[in-house]
Protein backbone atom coordinates (compact mmCIF):
# COMPACT_ATOMS: atom_id res chain seq x y z
CA UNK A 1 0.00 0.00 0.00
CA UNK A 2 1.18 3.58 -0.86
CA UNK A 3 0.20 6.18 1.56
CA UNK A 4 -0.59 9.55 -0.43
CA UNK A 5 1.34 12.19 0.97
CA UNK A 6 -0.30 15.66 1.66
CA UNK A 7 1.24 18.63 0.54
CA UNK A 8 0.03 22.38 0.18
CA UNK A 9 -3.00 21.21 1.70
CA UNK A 10 -3.89 18.99 -0.90
CA UNK A 11 -4.15 15.65 -2.04
CA UNK A 12 -6.20 12.96 0.18
CA UNK A 13 -5.09 12.37 3.10
CA UNK A 14 -4.29 8.47 4.84
CA UNK A 15 -6.55 6.75 6.86
CA UNK A 16 -6.22 5.71 10.33
CA UNK A 17 -6.36 2.13 8.60
CA UNK A 18 -4.60 -1.44 9.82
CA UNK A 19 -1.24 -0.09 7.49
CA UNK A 20 -1.09 2.82 9.47
CA UNK A 21 -1.36 1.12 12.63
CA UNK A 22 0.74 -1.35 12.15
CA UNK A 23 3.11 0.91 11.24
CA UNK A 24 2.54 3.22 14.17
CA UNK A 25 2.47 0.31 16.79
CA UNK A 26 6.30 -0.30 15.27
CA UNK A 27 7.33 2.80 16.06
CA UNK A 28 6.27 2.90 19.78
CA UNK A 29 8.18 -0.46 20.36
CA UNK A 30 11.71 1.21 20.01
CA UNK A 31 11.19 3.53 23.11
CA UNK A 32 10.88 1.07 25.32
CA UNK A 33 13.86 -1.08 23.15
CA UNK A 34 16.59 1.76 23.72
CA UNK A 35 15.64 2.18 27.17
CA UNK A 36 15.69 -1.39 28.62
CA UNK A 37 17.71 -3.57 26.41
CA UNK A 38 20.61 -3.11 28.23
CA UNK A 39 19.06 -3.84 32.08
CA UNK A 40 19.44 -7.73 32.38
CA UNK A 41 23.48 -6.58 32.29
CA UNK A 42 23.21 -3.63 35.16
CA UNK A 43 25.70 -5.25 37.38
CA UNK A 44 28.23 -6.17 35.22
CA UNK A 45 28.23 -2.66 34.02
CA UNK A 46 28.32 -0.98 36.80
CA UNK A 47 31.39 -2.88 38.08
CA UNK A 48 33.36 -2.78 34.83
CA UNK A 49 32.99 1.16 35.18
CA UNK A 50 33.95 1.25 38.26
CA UNK A 51 30.20 2.38 39.97
CA UNK A 52 27.52 1.51 41.50
CA UNK A 53 23.94 0.18 40.55
CA UNK A 54 22.15 3.46 41.37
CA UNK A 55 25.05 4.89 38.88
CA UNK A 56 24.23 2.88 35.88
CA UNK A 57 20.50 3.42 36.87
CA UNK A 58 21.34 7.57 36.14
CA UNK A 59 21.89 5.95 32.59
CA UNK A 60 18.07 5.30 32.48
CA UNK A 61 17.16 8.24 34.13
CA UNK A 62 19.17 10.79 31.40
CA UNK A 63 17.94 8.77 28.25
CA UNK A 64 14.34 9.76 30.34
CA UNK A 65 15.04 13.18 30.83
CA UNK A 66 16.28 13.60 26.89
CA UNK A 67 13.12 12.50 25.56
CA UNK A 68 11.27 14.84 28.31
CA UNK A 69 13.61 17.42 27.05
CA UNK A 70 13.03 16.51 23.36
CA UNK A 71 9.24 16.60 22.89
CA UNK A 72 9.33 19.86 23.45
CA UNK A 73 11.26 20.73 20.83
CA UNK A 74 9.71 18.11 18.58
CA UNK A 75 6.41 19.17 19.43
CA UNK A 76 6.48 22.36 17.79
CA UNK A 77 8.65 21.51 14.92
CA UNK A 78 6.10 18.86 14.20
CA UNK A 79 3.50 21.75 14.02
CA UNK A 80 5.54 23.71 11.95
CA UNK A 81 7.65 21.27 9.40
CA UNK A 82 5.27 17.96 9.51
CA UNK A 83 5.41 14.86 11.02
CA UNK A 84 7.45 12.86 8.27
CA UNK A 85 10.41 15.44 8.21
CA UNK A 86 10.85 15.60 11.68
CA UNK A 87 10.82 11.79 13.06
CA UNK A 88 13.53 11.17 10.05
CA UNK A 89 15.41 13.81 11.36
CA UNK A 90 15.16 12.13 15.49
CA UNK A 91 16.08 8.58 14.59
CA UNK A 92 18.95 10.07 12.73
CA UNK A 93 19.94 11.48 15.79
CA UNK A 94 19.33 8.53 18.27
CA UNK A 95 21.19 6.04 15.25
CA UNK A 96 24.63 8.81 15.68
CA UNK A 97 24.34 8.49 19.45
CA UNK A 98 23.94 5.15 19.99
CA UNK A 99 27.60 4.92 18.13
CA UNK A 100 28.65 6.73 20.97
CA UNK A 101 26.95 5.10 24.10
CA UNK A 102 28.30 1.95 22.39
CA UNK A 103 32.14 3.57 21.99
CA UNK A 104 31.69 5.04 25.68
CA UNK A 105 34.72 4.67 27.59
CA UNK A 106 33.61 6.05 30.83
CA UNK A 107 30.03 6.34 32.69
CA UNK A 108 29.84 9.95 31.52
CA UNK A 109 30.15 9.73 28.00
CA UNK A 110 27.44 6.78 28.42
CA UNK A 111 25.22 8.95 30.57
CA UNK A 112 26.18 12.03 28.00
CA UNK A 113 25.03 9.46 25.08
CA UNK A 114 22.05 8.62 26.55
CA UNK A 115 20.70 11.92 26.41
CA UNK A 116 21.03 12.55 22.89
CA UNK A 117 19.40 9.21 22.26
CA UNK A 118 16.57 10.38 24.27
CA UNK A 119 16.52 13.10 22.07
CA UNK A 120 16.59 11.68 18.92
CA UNK A 121 13.69 8.56 20.20
CA UNK A 122 11.20 11.70 21.82
CA UNK A 123 10.29 12.09 17.84
CA UNK A 124 8.85 8.91 17.84
CA UNK A 125 6.54 9.48 21.04
CA UNK A 126 5.30 12.30 19.57
CA UNK A 127 4.65 12.07 15.69
CA UNK A 128 2.60 9.24 16.05
CA UNK A 129 0.17 10.79 19.12
CA UNK A 130 -0.13 13.67 16.38
CA UNK A 131 -0.92 11.67 13.91
CA UNK A 132 -3.84 9.70 15.46
CA UNK A 133 -4.99 13.55 16.30
CA UNK A 134 -4.42 14.32 13.02
CA UNK A 135 -6.14 11.96 11.27
CA UNK A 136 -7.91 9.79 13.45
CA UNK A 137 -12.14 10.00 13.61
CA UNK A 138 -14.47 9.39 16.73
CA UNK A 139 -14.05 6.04 18.44
CA UNK A 140 -10.74 5.49 16.15
CA UNK A 141 -9.21 7.81 18.69
CA UNK A 142 -9.32 5.46 21.86
CA UNK A 143 -8.85 2.39 20.75
CA UNK A 144 -5.57 3.59 18.55
CA UNK A 145 -4.13 5.11 21.83
CA UNK A 146 -5.38 1.91 23.92
CA UNK A 147 -3.36 -0.38 21.40
CA UNK A 148 -0.64 1.88 21.29
CA UNK A 149 -0.34 1.84 25.17
CA UNK A 150 -0.62 -1.79 24.90
CA UNK A 151 2.41 -2.23 22.08
CA UNK A 152 4.69 -0.86 24.79
CA UNK A 153 4.81 -4.19 26.27
CA UNK A 154 6.34 -5.67 23.10
CA UNK A 155 9.10 -3.63 23.29
CA UNK A 156 10.40 -4.33 26.95
CA UNK A 157 9.57 -7.69 25.98
CA UNK A 158 12.02 -7.66 22.52
CA UNK A 159 14.40 -5.95 25.03
CA UNK A 160 15.24 -8.32 28.04
CA UNK A 161 15.48 -10.74 25.24
CA UNK A 162 17.90 -9.11 23.06
CA UNK A 163 19.41 -7.97 25.94
CA UNK A 164 20.08 -11.37 27.32
CA UNK A 165 21.37 -13.11 24.45
CA UNK A 166 23.81 -10.35 23.40
CA UNK A 167 24.96 -10.59 27.15
CA UNK A 168 25.60 -13.97 26.78
CA UNK A 169 27.10 -13.66 23.16
CA UNK A 170 29.30 -10.88 23.67
CA UNK A 171 29.03 -9.01 26.58
CA UNK A 172 27.24 -5.59 27.45
CA UNK A 173 28.87 -3.70 24.93
CA UNK A 174 27.57 -5.90 22.07
CA UNK A 175 23.79 -4.74 23.67
CA UNK A 176 24.61 -1.25 23.08
CA UNK A 177 25.91 -2.02 19.27
CA UNK A 178 22.40 -4.06 19.09
CA UNK A 179 20.46 -1.15 19.93
CA UNK A 180 22.17 1.34 17.53
CA UNK A 181 21.64 -1.24 14.60
CA UNK A 182 17.77 -1.35 15.25
CA UNK A 183 17.72 2.51 15.75
CA UNK A 184 19.29 2.31 12.24
CA UNK A 185 16.46 -0.11 11.28
CA UNK A 186 13.81 2.36 12.26
CA UNK A 187 15.57 5.22 10.72
CA UNK A 188 14.76 3.42 7.46
CA UNK A 189 11.20 2.04 8.60
CA UNK A 190 10.32 5.79 8.97
CA UNK A 191 12.00 6.80 5.96
CA UNK A 192 9.91 4.19 3.99
CA UNK A 193 6.67 4.01 5.23
CA UNK A 194 6.08 7.45 7.39
CA UNK A 195 3.04 9.58 5.39
CA UNK A 196 2.91 13.24 5.95
CA UNK A 197 -0.83 13.81 7.78
CA UNK A 198 -0.39 17.54 8.84
CA UNK A 199 -1.17 20.12 5.79
CA UNK A 200 0.65 23.13 5.13
CA UNK A 201 -2.43 24.84 5.55
CA UNK A 202 -2.95 23.64 9.23
CA UNK A 203 0.98 24.31 10.28
CA UNK A 204 2.11 26.40 12.88
CA UNK A 205 4.69 29.73 12.54
CA UNK A 206 7.98 28.35 13.68
CA UNK A 207 8.25 31.01 16.08
CA UNK A 208 9.98 30.93 19.32
CA UNK A 209 7.04 33.10 20.66
CA UNK A 210 4.38 31.20 18.51
CA UNK A 211 5.86 28.41 20.40
CA UNK A 212 5.68 29.59 23.93
CA UNK A 213 2.44 30.94 23.61
CA UNK A 214 1.37 27.28 22.05
CA UNK A 215 3.00 25.78 25.40
CA UNK A 216 1.51 28.56 27.70
CA UNK A 217 -1.90 28.13 26.35
CA UNK A 218 -1.79 24.62 27.30
CA UNK A 219 -0.07 25.01 31.00
CA UNK A 220 -3.03 27.12 31.15
CA UNK A 221 -5.57 24.67 30.80
CA UNK A 222 -6.08 23.11 34.39
CA UNK A 223 -7.79 19.97 32.92
CA UNK A 224 -5.42 19.49 30.43
CA UNK A 225 -2.40 19.47 33.21
CA UNK A 226 -4.26 17.35 35.52
CA UNK A 227 -4.57 14.42 32.91
CA UNK A 228 -1.20 15.36 31.48
CA UNK A 229 0.05 14.49 35.23
CA UNK A 230 -2.44 11.37 36.04
CA UNK A 231 -0.75 10.12 32.52
CA UNK A 232 2.75 10.73 33.89
CA UNK A 233 2.71 9.61 37.57
CA UNK A 234 1.08 6.13 35.99
CA UNK A 235 4.76 6.17 34.00
CA UNK A 236 6.22 6.84 37.34
CA UNK A 237 4.88 3.98 39.24
CA UNK A 238 6.20 1.71 35.98
CA UNK A 239 9.35 3.08 35.66
CA UNK A 240 10.17 2.71 39.51
CA UNK A 241 9.55 -1.03 38.51
CA UNK A 242 11.28 -1.27 35.67
CA UNK A 243 14.48 0.09 36.92
CA UNK A 244 14.15 -2.27 39.42
CA UNK A 245 13.33 -5.54 38.08
CA UNK A 246 17.00 -6.69 37.08
CA UNK A 247 18.48 -6.86 41.03
CA UNK A 248 14.82 -7.30 42.43
CA UNK A 249 14.42 -10.46 40.24
CA UNK A 250 18.41 -11.48 40.79
CA UNK A 251 19.02 -10.58 44.14
CA UNK A 252 16.09 -10.35 46.11
CA UNK A 253 14.17 -13.42 44.65
CA UNK A 254 17.42 -15.07 43.30
CA UNK A 255 16.43 -15.39 40.11
CA UNK A 256 19.64 -15.90 37.02
CA UNK A 257 19.64 -13.71 34.08
CA UNK A 258 16.98 -16.33 32.16
CA UNK A 259 14.86 -16.26 35.13
CA UNK A 260 14.67 -11.99 35.42
CA UNK A 261 13.99 -12.78 31.80
CA UNK A 262 10.81 -14.84 32.62
CA UNK A 263 9.88 -12.71 35.53
CA UNK A 264 10.14 -9.64 32.57
CA UNK A 265 8.23 -11.28 30.21
CA UNK A 266 5.20 -11.31 32.78
CA UNK A 267 5.48 -7.96 33.25
CA UNK A 268 5.95 -6.73 30.14
CA UNK A 269 2.74 -9.26 28.71
CA UNK A 270 0.61 -7.47 31.57
CA UNK A 271 1.03 -4.23 30.00
CA UNK A 272 0.13 -5.87 26.44
CA UNK A 273 -2.86 -7.52 27.85
CA UNK A 274 -3.98 -4.51 29.68
CA UNK A 275 -4.06 -1.98 27.11
CA UNK A 276 -5.45 -4.46 24.69
CA UNK A 277 -8.12 -5.23 27.23
CA UNK A 278 -8.81 -1.72 27.34
CA UNK A 279 -8.83 -0.68 23.78
CA UNK A 280 -12.71 -2.34 23.68
CA UNK A 281 -13.55 -1.63 27.02
CA UNK A 282 -13.01 2.48 26.97
CA UNK A 283 -14.75 2.53 23.97
CA UNK A 284 -17.74 1.16 25.15
CA UNK A 285 -17.55 2.07 28.77
CA UNK A 286 -15.58 5.60 28.13
CA UNK A 287 -12.26 6.34 29.39
CA UNK A 288 -13.46 8.64 32.80
CA UNK A 289 -14.74 5.07 34.09
CA UNK A 290 -12.22 2.69 32.85
CA UNK A 291 -9.87 5.03 34.11
CA UNK A 292 -11.06 5.10 37.81
CA UNK A 293 -11.15 1.29 37.59
CA UNK A 294 -7.44 1.30 36.71
CA UNK A 295 -6.48 3.70 38.78
CA UNK A 296 -8.33 1.39 42.20
CA UNK A 297 -6.36 -1.89 40.74
CA UNK A 298 -2.94 -0.05 40.45
CA UNK A 299 -3.41 1.16 43.91
CA UNK A 300 -4.96 -2.13 45.95
CA UNK A 301 -2.04 -4.52 44.17
CA UNK A 302 0.62 -1.67 44.64
CA UNK A 303 -0.19 -1.23 48.29
CA UNK A 304 -0.52 -5.19 48.84
CA UNK A 305 2.95 -5.16 47.03
CA UNK A 306 4.69 -2.86 49.66
CA UNK A 307 3.05 -4.49 52.58
CA UNK A 308 4.40 -7.92 51.44
CA UNK A 309 7.85 -6.34 50.73
CA UNK A 310 8.12 -4.35 53.97
CA UNK A 311 7.19 -7.50 56.19
CA UNK A 312 9.54 -9.59 54.43
CA UNK A 313 7.49 -11.95 52.46
CA UNK A 314 8.49 -11.20 49.36
CA UNK A 315 8.30 -14.44 46.74
CA UNK A 316 8.05 -15.14 43.18
CA UNK A 317 4.91 -16.36 43.67
CA UNK A 318 3.27 -12.88 45.44
CA UNK A 319 5.58 -10.77 43.40
CA UNK A 320 4.28 -11.63 39.85
CA UNK A 321 0.87 -11.53 39.94
CA UNK A 322 0.52 -8.41 42.05
CA UNK A 323 3.09 -6.38 39.47
CA UNK A 324 0.80 -7.86 36.73
CA UNK A 325 -2.02 -6.32 38.25
CA UNK A 326 -0.49 -2.75 39.30
CA UNK A 327 1.44 -2.65 35.26
CA UNK A 328 -1.19 -3.66 33.27
CA UNK A 329 -3.30 -1.34 35.24
CA UNK A 330 -1.10 1.60 34.54
CA UNK A 331 -1.05 0.74 30.74
CA UNK A 332 -5.03 1.42 30.88
CA UNK A 333 -4.72 4.65 33.04
CA UNK A 334 -2.14 5.70 30.47
CA UNK A 335 -4.03 5.23 27.67
CA UNK A 336 -7.14 6.82 28.64
CA UNK A 337 -5.24 9.92 30.10
CA UNK A 338 -3.77 10.44 26.63
CA UNK A 339 -7.38 10.44 25.08
CA UNK A 340 -8.66 12.94 27.62
CA UNK A 341 -5.19 15.07 27.48
CA UNK A 342 -5.14 15.31 24.08
CA UNK A 343 -8.72 16.25 23.52
CA UNK A 344 -7.67 19.26 24.90
CA UNK A 345 -5.50 19.89 22.67
CA UNK A 346 -7.13 19.83 19.24
CA UNK A 347 -5.65 23.52 18.10
CA UNK A 348 -1.65 21.66 18.15
CA UNK A 349 -1.80 18.43 18.19
CA UNK A 350 1.86 18.02 18.10
CA UNK A 351 2.39 20.29 21.05
CA UNK A 352 0.10 18.94 23.12
CA UNK A 353 1.66 15.32 22.36
CA UNK A 354 4.85 16.79 23.07
CA UNK A 355 4.00 18.85 26.50
CA UNK A 356 2.28 15.52 27.89
CA UNK A 357 5.05 13.57 26.99
CA UNK A 358 7.37 15.67 28.44
CA UNK A 359 5.23 15.85 31.82
CA UNK A 360 5.49 11.79 31.21
CA UNK A 361 9.19 11.08 30.97
CA UNK A 362 9.71 13.52 33.62
CA UNK A 363 8.41 11.68 35.66
CA UNK A 364 9.85 8.49 35.07
CA UNK A 365 13.08 9.52 34.79
CA UNK A 366 12.63 10.98 39.20
CA UNK A 367 11.20 7.53 39.01
CA UNK A 368 13.59 5.45 37.87
CA UNK A 369 16.49 5.39 40.41
CA UNK A 370 14.50 5.24 44.04
CA UNK A 371 14.37 1.71 43.68
CA UNK A 372 17.49 1.67 43.89
CA UNK A 373 18.28 3.92 46.88
CA UNK A 374 18.63 1.37 49.56
CA UNK A 375 21.23 -1.25 47.16
CA UNK A 376 20.19 -4.42 45.62
CA UNK A 377 18.85 -6.39 48.14
CA UNK A 378 16.01 -4.74 49.09
CA UNK A 379 12.65 -4.21 47.14
CA UNK A 380 10.89 -1.95 49.87
CA UNK A 381 11.66 1.23 48.05
CA UNK A 382 10.19 0.23 44.71
CA UNK A 383 6.65 -1.15 46.24
CA UNK A 384 6.76 1.83 48.04
CA UNK A 385 7.39 4.12 44.79
CA UNK A 386 5.09 2.57 42.74
CA UNK A 387 2.31 2.86 45.64
CA UNK A 388 2.91 6.30 45.90
CA UNK A 389 2.94 7.49 42.14
CA UNK A 390 -0.36 6.02 42.03
CA UNK A 391 -1.54 7.42 44.35
CA UNK A 392 -0.77 11.14 42.99
CA UNK A 393 -2.04 9.87 39.87
CA UNK A 394 -5.45 9.51 41.27
CA UNK A 395 -5.09 12.61 43.33
CA UNK A 396 -4.20 14.65 39.69
CA UNK A 397 -6.88 12.54 38.02
CA UNK A 398 -9.52 14.29 40.63
CA UNK A 399 -8.22 17.99 39.96
CA UNK A 400 -8.39 17.28 36.02
CA UNK A 401 -12.45 16.25 36.64
CA UNK A 402 -12.81 19.01 38.61
CA UNK A 403 -11.79 21.48 36.01
CA UNK A 404 -13.51 19.46 33.56
CA UNK A 405 -16.79 19.96 34.89
CA UNK A 406 -16.39 23.91 34.87
CA UNK A 407 -14.15 24.34 31.60
CA UNK A 408 -15.45 22.83 28.08
CA UNK A 409 -13.12 21.25 25.35
CA UNK A 410 -11.18 24.60 23.84
CA UNK A 411 -12.75 24.55 19.91
CA UNK A 412 -9.67 23.76 17.45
Amino acid sequence: MVYTRRVAGTGVPPELNGTLLVVLCAIMILNPIVANMYLPALGIMADDLGTTIAGIQVALTAFLLGVAVGQLMVGALSDALGRRRVIIIGFAVLTAAGVLVAAAPNLDLLILGRVFQGLGASAGVVVIRAVIADIGVRAQVPRAYSLLTGTLAIGPLVASFLGTVLLEVGGWRLILVGITVISALFLLLVAWRMPETLALDRRATLHPASMAATYGRLLKDPAYVGNALTMALALGGIMAHVSASSFVAQDVLGADVWGFWAMFTVYALSVLVGGMANAPLSARFGAQRMQAIALTVAIASTAALTVITATGLLTVASYLPLIALACGSATAIMANATTLTLARAGFAAASGAALMGSIQFAAGAAASPIGGLWGPHTAVPMAAAMFGCFLLSLAARAFARYWERRMPVPAR
